[in-house]
């Protein structure tokens, strides 16, 4: 193992010690060049500061890949990525002078995407692509297929790491991560000598490192990220092993997850900010392509308070976890599976709340919008067709690797063949009882009846067809069938009320926001409610329709049945009768402008007692109410 690590660490020192000497040589050159950042409302620098200095990495890399090619030839032979260097430096010459030319004077984004696809292609027709596992059939063999994918993968992970690049140190830090993270991996599963291109990636990092950590005297710029971002994906395509597919590019995807997790939230963000801005009559610039502040490098910066070290820190924290949960699964080779759900459903906890002040508030505003529910059913069909042909498609996979002693053993042609004509009878039932055109944010229980009812007549049919055509299979396959018929219905109808429970949880997550924000911001009112009844559950559905247009907090509800005290309404805390608001830090904790009367049957007597309080405190009082007025024909 010693002996294995001499050879990549010198060439890690000799990658380090060239960039330590041209990382100043490339700032100085770019200064003169006029390429440099000033400060402005978008960027986080204060002074001005100069771009362009991955180009020592460039430079640095190049370097000590000679010295590798001189003198120790057969090592880098043995890697993966010797026959794709021709290529691979064809395609690096390209994003080179696109990103050299967008930080001396700028280019279109338009522009650049064409050079990355340029790349992408010169490398996909190298042999870097990015090809499906042969087992799946002669079909991954297809240009029509991998030449798309490696477009994806290359086009995915190099804007990733020129999104990324925000913070001082954040994307030179996170490939030094990410690819410590490969290197290990390929040792693990011995992949020859593949570690040293890595090693030289690394130690090109560190040497750049040393000037681009806070507070930086240089930024890499579109030079570098441009590169490493290509450098990053053909170092993966490069290692991806045929009975290891999952493994290896599984692994890749975690070392790269912070910046294609960023790009992604990006895309969806701009997407959804692009879609308001016309529905909303703005005919301003606008697209995925116009750059903002939500980056969630500039989510944690705020969260520190500006301190940008915190924030990078962070990250490279998030990116190291990553890491460590593809080697835990490595390691526990037979519960792999069990620790990659658990590490998805904790990030997926932590971008879920990253995602709630920004992606998910404008899908809020989108959804929730006057009149959207007509106009986005070209939207929501195709989602609802799409989601339920995924959850019959993933039921039945479950079904069939639990229920292997149940059937017949089968191959994957005949496994694809049988769901076909499981799912398909299903489908047409749907349709049939128009589940996809009833507005499941108002359903009742009569349409949750019709989907059960659609997936109980589909599926007797289709049971009838595999009768008629596959009868060797069909007397084994019917209490494989009964179950999914049976668990089916649970899956459909949940994925159709997530909207209900989606705008629910924003309106709880926005009331939360305003009851913080109301007590320094005097225009937000501060309302409790007197009655747990229909007129406050109509009220909320109210702010519902309205999630992100509300500007009152709503602080809980008074009620003065004794039995209902403690209690939820509506994720409104009922407090009790009036007489709880006169103690003295009850008030003060709640301080409360406004009671609302939502109850139909209050008294007199009560009423009064109300207004006396709303007076000796000097709050509003008013009633709200379900009424009905004849119009004047």
């Amino acid at each position: 193992m010693i002996e294995q690590l001499i050879i990549p660490v010198t060439l890690l020192l000799i990658a380090g010690i060239c960039s330590l000497v041209l990382t100043p040589l490339a700032r100085t050159l770019m200064t003169r060049l006029g390429a440099v950042d000033q400060p402005d409302e978008r960027r986080v620098n204060r002074v001005p500061i100069p771009r362009g200095g991955g180009l020592a990495v460039i430079v640095s890399f190049f370097l000590t890949l000679g010295v590798a090619y001189f003198v120790w030839p057969a090592e880098l032979a043995a890697s993966p990525f010797y026959p794709l260097l021709p290529w691979f430096s064809g395609a690096a010459l390209i994003l080179l002078a696109t990103g050299l030319a967008d930080d001396l004077r700028g280019l279109p984004a338009l522009v650049k995407l064409v050079a990355q696809i340029a790349a992408a292609l010169l490398l996909c027709y190298g042999g870097a692509r990015f090809l499906l596992p042969t087992a799946w059939g002669a079909w991954v063999l297809s240009p029509w297929v991998y030449v798309p994918l490696t477009l994806v993968w290359y086009i995915g992970v190099i804007n990733a790491f020129n999104l990324i690049d925000g913070l001082d140190g954040l994307s030179s830090g996170l490939a030094i991560i990410a690819t410590a993270g490969l290197a290990g991996v390929l040792f693990v599963v011995s992949l020859g000598s593949m570690p040293v291109v890595c090693f030289i990636v690394i130690g090109a990092l560190l040497g750049f490192l040393r000037y681009n950590y806070h507070p930086a005297t240089v930024f890499m710029g579109d030079t570098g990220s441009l590169f490493l971002g290509l450098l990053l994906a053909t170092i993966a395509l490069a290692t991806r092993r045929e009975d290891a597919f999952v493994l290896t590019m599984g692994f890749a995807l975690l070392c790269i997850g912070i910046p294609l997790i960023d790009t992604t939230l990006a895309i969806l963000r701009r997407t959804l900010r692009y879609i308001l801005r016309r529905l909303e009559g703005d005919a301003g610039k606008g697209g995925i392509m116009v750059a903002d502040r939500s980056h969630v490098h500039h989510r944690l910066l705020t969260w520190s308070r500006g301190n940008q070290r915190l924030a990078v820190w962070g990250l490279y924290g998030l990116a190291m976890a990553l890491v460590a949960l593809g080697f835990l699964s490595l390691c526990l080779r037979m519960s792999q599976a069990t620790v990659f759900l658990i590490g998805f459903f904790a990030f997926a906890a932590v971008i879920f709340r990253a995602m709630t002040d920004v992606e998910l508030w404008d899908a809020g505003r989108l959804i929730t919008r006057p009149g959207a529910r007509n106009g986005s059913r070209l939207i929501t069909v195709p989602c609802y067709v799409l989601a339920d042909s995924l959850l019959m498609a993933g039921s039945f996979a479950l079904l069939a690797v639990l229920g292997q002693r149940w059937m017949p053993v089968l191959s994957r042609a005949e496994w694809i063949n049988l769901f076909l004509w499981y799912a398909v009878p299903v489908m047409v039932a749907l349709v049939l009882v128009k589940a996809y055109t009833r507005i499941w944010g108002r359903s009742t229980r009569r349409d949750e009846f019709l989907i059960v009812l659609a997936i109980g007549g589909g599926s007797l049919v289709s049971h009838l067809l595999v009768v008629y055509i596959l009868p060797g299979v069909a007397p084994r396959a019917v209490l494989f069938h009964l179950v999914w018929a049976l668990i089916l219905p649970l899956p459909l109808i949940m994925v159709r009320l997530i909207k209900t429970i989606f705008v629910q949880w924003l309106t709880a997550s926005e009331n939360r926001r305003l009851c913080k924000q109301s007590l320094e911001d005097t225009s937000i009112a501060r309302v409790l409610f007197y009655g747990a009844g229909m007129n406050l559950r109509a009220y909320i559905t109210l702010c519902e329709a309205n999630v992100t247009r509300n500007n009152v907090a709503l602080l809980g509800v008074l009620d003065d049945n004794p039995g209902l005290r403690g209690r939820i309404f509506r994720d409104l805390p009922i407090l009790g009768p009036l007489e709880v608001l006169n103690d003295e830090a009850v008030f003060s904790q709640l301080r409360p402008t406004q009671i609302i009367v939502t109850t139909p049957t209050i008294g007199e007597a009560r009423l009064a007692d109300i207004r006396a309080f709303c007076r000796e405190h000097g709050l509003t009082l008013s009633r709200c109410a379900i009424t009905e007025e004849t119009l004047a024909l």
